[in-house]
Formats: C-alpha cells, sequence, structure tokens
C-alpha cells in the first residue's frame, strides 16, 4: 500500500498517494470500531480522530483543487511524505 518513491530525500521518507492515505483513514477507523480490538478507550478514540484528520484534510485538498484551475491535477495527486516508516 505505502509505496518507497525513488526520489525521496530522506532514505525512509515514503509518499502516500491520496488514495493511500483514504486507504489508511479507512484501516484506522475499521481498528478504532472494531470489536475485536483489545486496546484502551483511548487508543480507540485516538484511531478515530486520526482517521476523521486525514479524511478531512483530503476532502479540503479535494475541495481547493476544485478551485485552483491548472493546479487540480497536481493537487489531486498529492503525495504526503511520511518519515520513519
Amino acid at each position: 500500500m505505502v509505496q518507497a518513491d525513488d526520489n525521496s530525500t530522506h532514505p525512509r521518507t515514503q509518499k502516500l498517494t491520496a488514495g493511500e492515505a483514504q486507504s489508511l483513514a479507512d484501516r484506522l477507523f475499521s481498528r478504532g470500531v472494531s470489536t475485536l480490538a483489545t486496546g484502551t478507550p483511548e487508543q480507540t478514540r485516538d484511531l478515530l480522530i486520526a482517521s476523521k484528520i486525514i479524511r478531512a484534510l483530503l476532502h479540503e485538498v479535494d475541495r481547493l483543487a476544485a478551485r485552483c484551475g491548472d493546479a487540480t491535477r497536481l493537487l489531486r495527486n498529492l503525495k504526503i511524505e511520511v518519515e520513519g516508516c
């Protein structure tokens, strides 16, 4: 799901596409609402909040992309660098 980008400035930096970030949000949400999860209530809350934050950020990027004309394609193909993964 997460693929390393050969052009990254840091050897352990990876880039997530918008689709991969959406999949991550889906997985975090699923883990947060799972009855099989044995984590603490704080962990459950953190998973759900992280999922909502990722979805909100993707929504804002998409909303802004729709208003940016020529930059739309660039914004919709946004890649988020994640260090240390």
